[in-house]
């Protein structure tokens, strides 16, 4: 069974556009909200420093977003996150993001676990063990 994790967030003024409704590209920073929480409640960070002083993060290799509806000023809308597929290095998750029983938007996004050397170069990494524990069962395809 996929693990899921909600959230929760409320429409700031500065997230809506001169119709009132939140701008588009705000979903996609909600999912990334919920993403952060989703990491949080894990015990784990989306970027931090590995014991030998190696930087890690997850940048993103794809996102996607579907509107149905609008969500608007002070509404507290429920982010859905579910994790669709887990590799060695990379990370799917799915987003349903409603108010109350009216689906706001869908979408998708996939991330590569990295590791930043002293050296500076980017690279995609294995995930440490602790990720791999905490995020759950993935898929065995890579």
């Amino acid at each position: 069974m996929p693990q899921t994790f909600v959230t929760h967030h409320r429409v700031e003024f500065f997230e809506t556009d001169l119709a009132g409704i939140v701008h588009f590209a705000n979903y996609y920073r909600f999912m990334e909200i919920a993403e952060h929480e989703f990491f949080r409640s894990l015990g784990l960070k989306i970027h931090g420093t590995l014991p030998d002083g190696t930087v890690y993060g997850w940048p993103r290799v794809a996102a996607s977003c579907s509107f149905q509806s609008p969500a608007r000023y002070d509404d507290v809308i429920e982010i859905r996150l579910t994790v669709l597929r887990r590799t060695s290095r990379s990370l799917t998750t799915g987003y349903v993001m409603r108010l109350g029983e009216t689906v706001l938007a869908k979408g998708e996004m996939k991330t590569a676990y990295c590791i930043i050397p002293a050296e500076g170069q980017i690279q995609s990494a294995d995930m440490p063990k602790e990720f791999i524990e905490r995020l759950g069962e993935g898929d065995s395809a890579e």
